[in-house]
């Protein structure tokens, strides 16, 4: 950031750091008790239930009355659910289970066809799912329901998929805490002291308590896979253009589509090839997910810190060793793994901001709202909420005021980072080519508390970066801290110079090998009692 920015966050880095360990020692203990999922089900991926439905080995019926029961169970916890459609995919499931027992399908017809079928999700509540909730966390769209799915929501019908509630965001998906003034706010699934993560922390909590198998989240800066790290599962972000973003809230103009893209979230990583395949069915770009990926053939790249210049708070000693214990595993394995050989920038913080500021249109997104008000007065609306008297949140506000005036950039800052940025992308995809894997960190800390989010902001860019660069990523869960926090590890495929990367399935098979080395995700139960 410009000295005199980065100077001040340095001081309020310390302040944050004192305020911190205050909190922290008066508030010692979680509120968040998240009760064990005890039936054997819930230790089942959505690839082998889906399987053992097509089977008949279980019926989806039970799958499903299984899945709403948890919901209710974790959810009173949570408040991650804001809307649902448990009716309505009871009598779903059972019409699945007919059709199977007068075989209007057969198994190999299934498999091919319908991959999901039978098998309940949930989706992030700006996303379009008929007769369900579509505001937006905006005051004055409450009531508002979809009136179709979003194109996404059709093809995982289509394959069978059964959606069963639609879950909490930040207002307008602007914010790192779950917050509306629709809905409330939103725990993290492992202790209620830190924040879920935006945008998709709805979604991303659900899945943590193990109250949901795949959810669909959208990432337009990490808002995917950060709260699949603070929730402890998998988020996935694709290559952007091969899934369309039609029916999201707010919508992507033409600009933001280049680096905005929904992602599947589970628990299990064996499900993300299952989800990426059913979501890419009519993409005209061939990602080619059916072809088995020969990890001895990969070159692994790994840095353990992507910033460390004056401002950045420093990347967890824990979350390093993680990402050094990720690398040795490959290079034990006989795998080209080494440090990322390139000169990496002190100025990823800026580079990331002033590309992403260069692209987003924000009055595009503020005229959605349809509040003249907000635009024109901006600041009297901010002042309005501190106190207590506007009905949008300061989260949003304070958000939107920031974007709208590209703090703190000039015109010529924007564009000088912009193209650092884009030297920054070219280096990388001149190195890592079609065989090579980067390993780094999805966020600095393995949690943010709720009241100290802005004090963390920078750390947002060591997922923002990979937007702005187009590359797929995808955020794979390596355990819990020494505080019974998710520790997260991401991984960065890119491809060649000539296109944007599709190789999506490297990403893909290296999370299924790190959750075969390391477990993957834990139970918040299992982290209580650890």
């Amino acid at each position: 950031m410009l000295l005199k920015t980065r100077v001040l966050i340095s001081i309020l880095n310390v302040v944050y750091r004192i305020l911190k360990w205050i909190y922290m020692f008066i508030y010692k203990k979680s509120s968040q008790n998240i009760p064990p999922a005890t039936n054997p089900l819930f230790t089942l991926s959505a690839t082998m239930l889906a399987k053992k439905i097509r089977q008949r080995e279980i019926s989806s019926y039970e799958v499903v009355n299984e899945y709403i029961e948890r919901i209710k169970e974790v959810n009173c916890h949570l408040n991650a659910v804001v809307d649902n459609r448990f009716e309505e995919a009871i009598i779903e499931a059972k019409v699945c289970d007919e059709q199977l027992k007068t075989e209007k399908f057969d198994t190999e017809t299934l498999e091919k066809e319908k991959p999901l079928f039978g098998v309940p999700f949930t989706v992030k509540e700006c996303i379009a799912v008929k007769g369900c909730s579509y505001t937006g966390g905006i005051l004055s769209r409450k009531e508002i329901k979809a009136t179709r799915d979003a194109e996404i929501i059709e093809l995982i019908r289509n394959a069978g998929g059964i959606p069963v509630c639609v879950t909490n965001i930040p207002e307008w998906c602007l914010g790192m805490v779950i917050m509306n003034p629709v809905y409330g706010r939103t725990s993290n699934a492992y202790d209620s002291r830190f924040t879920a993560g935006g945008s998709s922390g709805g979604e991303a909590a659900l899945l943590g308590a193990g109250a949901s198998l795949i959810g669909i989240g959208s990432d337009a800066g990490g808002s995917v896979r950060l709260p699949a790290m603070f929730n402890g599962v998998f988020g996935f972000k694709p290559t952007p253009g091969i899934i369309s973003t039609k029916g999201h809230l707010p919508s992507f103009d033409i600009n933001n589509q280049n680096f905005t893209t929904f992602g599947p979230m589970t628990r299990y990583a064996e499900d993300l090839n299952l989800f990426m395949k059913v979501l890419t069915s009519k993409s005209r770009h061939n990602l080619h997910l059916n072809v088995p990926v020969d990890l001895q053939q990969l070159k692994v790249y790994y840095l353990q810190t992507m910033d460390n210049s004056l401002g950045m708070l420093p990347v967890s000693s824990e979350i390093k060793e993680c990402v050094l214990q990720a690398a040795n595993h490959f290079k034990n394995h006989g795998i080209h793994t080494e440090q990322l050989p390139i000169e990496w920038p002190a100025n990823v913080a800026e580079i990331a901001s002033a590309s992403t500021l260069s692209v987003l249109n924000m009055y595009f997104l503020i005229d959605e709202i349809h509040d003249p008000m907000l635009q024109k007065y901006i600041f009297v609306e901010l002042g309005k909420s501190l106190l207590g008297m506007s009905s949008y949140t300061k989260q949003m506000l304070f958000n939107i005021m920031l974007l709208q005036a590209c703090f703190p950039f000039s015109k010529s800052d924007l564009s000088c980072y912009t193209k650092k940025g884009e030297v920054l992308r070219q280096k990388l995809l001149d190195l890592l080519g079609e065989d090579g894997v980067f390993i780094c960190p999805t966020f600095q800390s393995s949690g943010i508390l709720t009241n100290f989010t802005y004090c963390e902001t920078l750390g947002i860019a060591y997922c923002a970066i990979f937007n702005v660069f187009g590359f797929p990523a995808t955020q794979v869960p390596m355990g819990l801290n020494r505080d019974g926090l998710p520790i997260g590890v991401q991984e960065y495929i890119q491809l060649q110079v000539i296109a944007a990367p599709y190789q999506d399935r490297f990403c893909l098979a290296v999370a299924k090998e790190l959750e075969s080395a390391f477990g993957g995700w834990v139970p918040p139960s299992a982290a209580a009692c650890a």
